[in-house]
């Protein structure tokens, strides 16, 4: 998940740009004036000039308090934007705790266990939590799946996703360009972003795959190599950095779960 989505009332571009503008106006308008009307009462005399140091003094009122509404109005705009930024990183922390909390509870149940069944039943309700958590925290349209290393080591095969409806592949097999290399990665206990699969030799989207860029990260149990987590998007850019750091995290805790099977 890049941002948090934010819904506020605001008024048009267009009516907020006028007033900033007409503001400025005023302000630059009155203090001309009141500089032409000062110049123009030292050249004056009785009425006329009392008539004119008054005009002067109520344009440069004028200047000041367009000068005041203008400062206000930036003030503001800035607690707005504050409280935009307050409100977006209140919703990130509701949605980063809701995601991680059935992963922890389900972690903790995994301690409690005391069968095989048991433990592959939890270890398996881990597994779903953070293909789902990977989807929620990463980008729009994202899809996630664990691929768990077969017992021969010579291929990845995938045991749960979450995302797009769009299945990702079963399977990765030793042999081949794409295969070997995440097999690598995971034998390595390593991580790779590929920002754009089109000029990566080492990804081969199946047909229909939908996917532009892909992060995958070995999911371990201290030196054990036990499998992959991946996480795709459709388009370049959709998965940035931070969500490589993210992934990690997330296949972190995977492999506490699957570690204890």
């Amino acid at each position: 998940m890049r941002e948090a989505d934010v819904v506020q009332t605001r008024a048009p571009w267009w009516t907020r740009s006028v007033g900033g503008v007409l503001l400025t106006t005023l302000a630059v308008v009155a203090a001309m004036a009141t500089f032409v009307v000062s110049a123009q009462a030292g050249l004056s005399t009785g009425s006329a000039r009392a008539l004119l140091l008054t005009v002067g003094a109520m344009l440069a009122g004028l200047a000041v308090l367009a000068n005041l509404l203008q400062q206000h109005r930036f003030r503001r705009q800035r607690q707005s934007l504050e409280q935009v930024a307050i409100d977006a990183e209140a919703a990130l922390t509701l949605t980063i705790n809701g995601v991680f909390a059935p992963i922890t509870s389900y972690l903790g149940e995994l301690a409690g266990t005391t069968t095989d069944a048991d433990r592959a039943h939890v270890a398996g309700q881990v597994c779903q939590a953070v293909v789902d958590a990977a989807v929620t925290l990463t980008a729009p349209e994202a899809r996630s799946a664990f691929y768990r290393l077969d017992r021969d080591g010579l291929g990845l095969t995938r045991e749960s996703w979450g995302g797009r409806s769009t299945q990702p592949r079963q399977r990765f097999g030793a042999g081949t360009p794409d295969g070997d290399a995440v097999l690598d990665v995971v034998r390595q206990g390593d991580f790779v972003f590929v920002d754009d699969v089109t000029v990566s030799p080492m990804v081969t989207p199946t047909a229909g795959s939908g996917y532009r860029t892909v992060v995958a990260v070995a999911v371990t149990a201290g030196q054990l190599p036990l499998g992959l987590l991946t996480v795709d998007a459709p388009q370049v850019g959709d998965l940035t950095e931070d969500d490589v750091e993210l992934v990690r995290v997330l296949a972190n805790l995977l492999g506490a779960a699957q570690g204890q099977l």
